[in-house]
């Protein structure tokens, strides 16, 4: 073998102590590849071992026992076995792993603030064959559920929303985890993939896309529809004089939320100029107002609502 070493022992030159040679060396008088001879050597009993093999090759072991006679010359022959390459191992499935919040906090019972969360995660099936695939909740306290067996035609979407994982939860009114997607995958389909998919580190395939849709209201109480009041009014006297005179006498409107007990509509004027005017308690009870008329409507809360998408990367799983 081109490029392979040996030991000859004893030096058969100096007959102490061991030799080395190497095919293509400075002391191989035959420059072919593979072939290595040495000339001006002593008589004796040698024995010839193998060091080392070219990349690629497996050493052979066992050593030679060489005889030189005289003016004679000796031969031992050496056989390398081709070494198969370890084939990477393919990956048995891909995974995809989504954190997930999912309903409503109203204390201080966690790190996030009070609100209402909710999760969706989109699953598109972007390749030209079915994909069939697993998905299970962990959740916070390390509790796994039952797995879902999900298929999915080509080129079609779904998801995996609030409702569903508080169903795997025993209806808990706040969780959070993660959702373990599993794709299994088989020879065949390693093979269909072999064309266009994209590899993901050194073994995992991207099968699906998947992508999670973040929402979060901070209100203690989701948006809903209130009742509210307009009350159209006029102010006669103000002895503050903190009213700006040129809305005295004018009419005027105020807008306020409305309640199911009985109250004064003339307070609620006073108690919108005092703050809007920095009154205190008794210069806004010293105002003369007139009320025109009230009218009620609906009105919506305010919503302090953020939002965030996130992509999941695959990962193979052996």
């Amino acid at each position: 073998m081109a490029g392979a070493s040996y030991s000859i022992t004893p030096d058969p030159r100096s007959s102490v102590g061991s030799y080395a040679v190497q095919d293509g060396g400075e002391d191989d008088a035959n420059q072919a590849a593979g072939m290595i001879e040495i000339r001006q050597v002593n008589a004796g009993n040698y024995t010839v071992t193998q060091l080392e093999a070219p990349a690629g090759y497996g050493q052979d072991r066992a050593p030679r026992m060489v005889q030189v006679k005289g003016d004679g010359a000796a031969t031992a022959t050496f056989s390398n076995a081709v070494v198969a390459s370890a084939a990477s191992p393919q990956p048995k499935s891909v995974i995809y792993t989504a954190k997930f919040e999912c309903g409503t906090i109203s204390g201080s019972e966690g790190p996030l603030r009070p609100g209402h969360y909710d999760t969706d995660i989109g699953i598109l099936n972007k390749q030209d064959f079915e994909v069939r695939l697993t998905w299970n909740a962990v959740l916070k306290d390390g509790r796994g559920t039952n797995s879902i067996l999900k298929a999915m035609e080509p080129q079609t979407s779904t998801g995996i929303v609030c409702d569903d994982i508080r169903k795997l939860a025993d209806g808990e009114k706040f969780a959070e985890g993660f959702i373990i997607i599993t794709v299994p995958l088989d020879s065949s389909l390693q093979g269909a993939l072999a064309g266009g998919s994209t590899v993901v580190g050194r073994q995992s395939m991207d099968m699906l896309d998947v992508q999670v849709f973040y929402t979060a209201n901070a209100l203690l109480e989701l948006p809903h529809e209130v009742l509210v009041d307009k009350i159209v009014f006029t102010v006669t006297g103000d002895s503050s004089g903190k009213v700006p005179e040129a809305m005295i006498g004018r009419t005027l409107d105020v807008t306020v939320r409305s309640g199911y007990e009985i109250s004064d509509p003339e307070d609620k004027v006073r108690g919108a100029l005092a703050e809007q005017y920095g009154m205190s308690v008794e210069e806004a009870g010293d105002i003369t107002i007139k009320v025109d008329s009230i009218s009620v409507g609906v009105g919506t809360m305010i919503d302090d609502h953020a939002v965030s998408l996130s992509r999941i990367p695959p990962q193979a799983a052996s």
